[in-house]
């Protein structure tokens, strides 16, 4: 509601005279009319009388009543400048306040807009970082195989005789590394965790060959804990799979290491390439990495697959350890479109199993 402008909100209820006197007045002046046009009638005092009290008496009900009328109306002008000083504070305050809300609703645009600049230049350095150590990692490997099994023929006598000390020295840097080639393995367990399918290189690959590669590895490892390394393939030539075969190179790495690290001395380590779901829906070849070590307790296996985790009887069997190997396995046969599972009972080994898409070229010649 509008106020006139020369009306002041204060002057809202006050401008009225006090109606009892105004009325109080008029009566008077009723009465003193009626009077005189009566005595110049020349109407007797009697009839005068019973004409003038009704008069009177109507004029001062009227007077109360107009009295009272004008008192609620008063109390109602009151109580509407109350109500309009009470608006009109409100009114600005919210104007404040939307002011306030527009203020802070353009900061939070800014800091919006510097937030989502400084995201894309962590996410540009989180993909140069990735690139470099997954480029560094690889480069480093392959030299420090070379090193690790020059070592090895040095300390089986391949490169000729070698005294006590120099064989204590060699194995020393045999040892080193080892545990170079672990820390390695480790950043790009991180690489991995990070990179997503899009970042994957899908390529036709030979699984079997690829395998036997992985073995390679671990020959020196299994001769030294007198374990049999075996490889079994199927007897007819298997299909290639769609597969980036670094990604699939850790998988395979992480199994057998697990597989050679909680199986004791003289024990035994098999990968079983199958093509049993060949004829299936989503053709793929299954690769199983069985072992005759610890296994794996009832309670824990809905665990085995979890970040960070590592069995009890793991823990005391090999100190060292992220828990990060089965759960990258994991996220990686996923991201090829496969699957991974294991069965185990504690104390007489485990089998992991895992498939791997074949790679739909093949299936088509």
């Amino acid at each position: 509601m509008e106020i006139p402008r020369h009306i002041h909100l204060t002057e809202l209820g006050r401008r009225t005279v006090n109606p009892m006197v105004f009325w109080g007045v008029i009566t008077i002046v009723l009465s003193v009319v009626l009077f005189l046009i009566i005595s110049a009638s020349g109407i007797q005092s009697e009839v005068y009388l019973l004409f003038l009290v009704p008069v009177i008496a109507y004029l001062i009900t009227m007077g109360f009543f107009v009295g009272y009328v004008t008192k609620l109306n008063r109390e109602r002008n009151l109580l509407l400048a109350d109500q309009i000083r009470e608006e009109a504070t409100k009114g600005a305050e919210f104007k404040k306040l939307n002011q306030d809300l527009e203020t802070y609703a353009k900061q939070l645009f800014d800091k919006d807009f510097e937030l989502t600049l400084a995201n894309k230049r962590l996410q540009n350095l989180e993909q140069a970082k990735s690139k470099f150590v997954s480029v560094t990692t690889h480069q480093l490997r392959t030299p420090l195989s070379a090193i690790k099994w020059t070592f090895h023929m040095l300390l089986k006598g391949d490169l000729g005789p070698t005294t006590k000390d120099q064989h204590t020295f060699i194995e020393k840097g045999y040892e080193s590394t080892q545990r170079m080639i672990a820390i390695i393995n480790d950043l790009l367990n991180v690489d991995y965790m990070e990179a997503d399918r899009s970042d994957y290189n899908f390529l036709p690959i030979d699984l079997p060959a690829l395998i036997e590669s992985v073995l390679f590895e671990f020959a020196n490892q299994a001769e030294s804990k007198t374990i049999k390394l075996k490889c079994i393939k199927p007897p007819t030539a298997s299909p290639k799979v769609s597969a980036d075969p670094i990604k699939l190179s850790m998988v395979i790495e992480n199994l057998i290491d697990n597989a050679m690290k909680y199986t004791p001395k003289g024990g035994q380590v098999t990968v079983s390439i199958g093509d049993a779901r060949m004829n299936s829906v989503g053709s793929s070849l299954e690769v199983i990495v069985s072992d005759t070590g610890i296994g794996i307790p009832p309670h824990e296996r809905d665990k085995i697959f979890h970040r960070f985790f590592r069995g009890s009887n793991a823990t005391k069997v090999q100190t060292d350890g992220t828990g990060l190997g089965l759960f990258i396995s994991r996220d990686i046969v996923e991201k090829h479109g496969g699957a991974i599972w294991f069965e185990s009972e504690e104390g007489q080994g485990a089998q992991f199993h895992f498939t791997i898409p074949v790679n739909r070229n093949n299936l088509s010649n």
